[in-house]
């Protein structure tokens, strides 16, 4: 059940053919730099963007610029504009990744989890996987009695609702192919993938430690879905069905079900799902449902499950090498 901790995937394999390969503490140093530097990217147009939204509302007299509380207001309101282009501004970070691993550490597409075999049908099934997963959480929210259905709210948005869609698309495979096919790969083609494993899924949790909402269960659901895309990543030997996962993970929560993402609030949505404040230990409170029990409980035992499943070309690795032997 364990074997993912003590056998290599191919494409951690192929990694070890790097011609850099720097030790764990500078590996994580330059995590930072290269997440840092990716951000500033993204900064720069989005910063631009408010500067022109709030000279132009602030022109037109829309909001009173001696007001706090018309200022709080306001702040909101670009923050939620910003959403969408926020998402599809994730594209740098992939970009960076890639460019990393391409340029200095001397590594091929293939070695991050870009393979071609069976990619299409690899990325499908991580959209249903992921749909699956999170339409779970909220049926025990539920019927836990936590969540309150307010109906079908989608009315005349369905472009915006497809615009979420393709943002969330480009945001799942950023995170996934920076957590995963960077930084664990990397991690992994010279240390214990138990240590590759848990430093990015820790990692990933903290990368969020400023949204709202936040908490210790917060936290803690996001370490348990780092593991899980961890493990799934190395189990599939491929990132296209992580990044399929995530993608639906996040579009299904916000924009099928209405549910906060990470504590960030849905702009369009297909349903309406209210938390309760009573339920909040399940619900996930301000956070999202990923901030409950019930996206503990569906990330535990989809966990579980991932385990017990056959690694994919490990088997062909194995005859290899006992071959090579001979």
């Amino acid at each position: 059940m364990l074997t993912v901790f003590r056998e290599r995937p191919p494409i951690v394999l192929e990694a070890q053919k790097a011609q850099f390969k720097p030790h764990f503490i500078i590996q994580v140093l330059i995590f930072f730099g290269v997440f840092l530097a990716s951000q500033v990217a993204m900064a720069i147009p989005l910063l631009v963007f408010a500067a022109v939204y709030g000279f132009k509302a602030g022109l037109s007299g829309a909001i009173d610029l001696n007001d706090p509380e018309a200022m709080k207001n306001f702040n909101f309101e670009i923050q939620s504009d910003l959403a969408l282009p926020n998402l599809f501004l994730t594209i740098i970070i992939t970009i960076f990744a890639i460019i990393y691993c391409r340029s200095i550490e001397k590594r091929n597409l293939y070695s991050m989890g870009f393979t071609r075999k069976k990619a299409v049908s690899d990325y499908l099934t991580g959209l249903f996987i992921g749909l699956l997963m999170f339409s779970v959480a909220v049926l025990i929210a539920f019927l836990c009695g936590t969540l309150t259905y307010n109906g079908f709210v989608l009315g005349d948005g369905i472009y915006l609702l497809l615009a979420f869609l393709a943002g969330f698309i480009i945001q799942g495979m950023s995170e996934e192919v920076f957590l995963r096919g960077y930084f664990m790969i990397s991690v992994a083609n010279r240390s214990p993938i138990l240590l590759a494993v848990l430093t990015n899924s820790v990692l990933f949790a903290l990368l969020h430690i400023y949204n709202n909402g936040i908490d210790v269960l917060s936290l803690i659901n996001l370490v348990l879905f780092g593991i899980f895309a961890s493990i799934y990543t190395l189990k599939m030997n491929s990132i296209w069905g992580i990044c399929a996962v995530h993608t639906a993970w996040n579009f299904v929560q916000g924009n099928v079900f209405g549910i906060r993402v990470s504590g960030m609030p849905v702009q369009v949505s297909l349903f309406s799902f209210q938390a309760k404040e009573a339920g909040t230990i399940i619900n996930g409170g301000a956070f999202g449902l990923e901030g409950g029990l019930a996206v503990t409980t569906v990330l535990v035992i989809s966990t579980l499950i991932l385990l017990s499943i056959e690694g994919r070309g490990l088997k062909e690795e194995v005859r290899k090498d006992s071959e090579s032997n001979e």
